[in-house]
């Protein structure tokens, strides 16, 4: 589900250690709202900096690619030549489940950005690329958002292949991966992610028809 549009991220706040980050991160995946709150506030700030500097040394008009972002994000919250932050696939669910919000989060608000931009026309399929390194280059940003909004609807209808979306797409997480960190089987996962797709698919087309708005 997207953040509360109206919480507002805290300005200048302490830069959080490794280790403190990794009791945060046990907080968050214990259920604890606040924890997931801050979670997801660390998360979304470095985030931020890394964007604006991949956007500093890129064309005006490329749009975000998330893999590369999340990533780059991980290792330096917990030390890129470090061992000893090494966290259970519990707890990497929690903190890709965060930075996989974030992500959606900046690239929606890079996508709403650039006011010119036009949904592709309804004359055809609206079709997005699942690779989001891929989507991120080639989409149309109104099209991203469009996605946004049919993810939107997929949530209310089936939170799980939401989930799977958000850290498939959005994270850049392999299936395998996606299925040690929620428990579940890869062959389960791959299906509630091929049926995310074709659901997603449907809405999108269902938004292309003559007369949606």
């Amino acid at each position: 589900m997207s953040p509360d549009p109206n919480h507002q991220e805290p300005h200048n706040s302490p830069r959080q250690g490794a280790g403190d980050l990794t009791i945060l991160i046990e907080e968050a995946r214990c259920g604890q709202a606040e924890a997931q709150k801050k979670l997801f506030s660390e998360v979304y700030n470095e985030l931020k900096v890394i964007a604006a500097a991949y956007m500093r040394s890129e064309r005006p008009e490329h749009t975000l690619g998330a893999t590369a972002l999340v990533n780059e994000s991980y290792l330096k919250m917990f030390g890129i030549d470090s061992s000893t932050h090494t966290m259970s696939y519990a707890h990497r669910h929690a903190f890709f489940k965060a930075a996989s919000v974030a992500m959606r989060r900046i690239l929606i608000d890079h996508a709403r950005s650039k006011k010119s931009a036009k949904r592709s026309p309804k004359n055809g399929k609206r079709v997005i690329s699942v690779d989001l390194e891929i989507a991120a280059e080639s989409a149309n940003p109104a099209d991203l958002i469009a996605l946004d909004e049919a993810l939107d609807l997929l949530e209310q209808e089936d939170e799980r292949s939401a989930s799977i979306v958000h850290l498939r797409f959005y994270a850049g997480r392999q299936i395998e991966e996606i299925a040690e960190m929620m428990g579940l089987s890869a062959r389960t996962i791959k299906r509630d992610w091929e049926f995310a797709r074709a659901r997603l698919q449907q809405i999108l087309d269902h938004q292309s028809e003559p007369g949606e708005p």
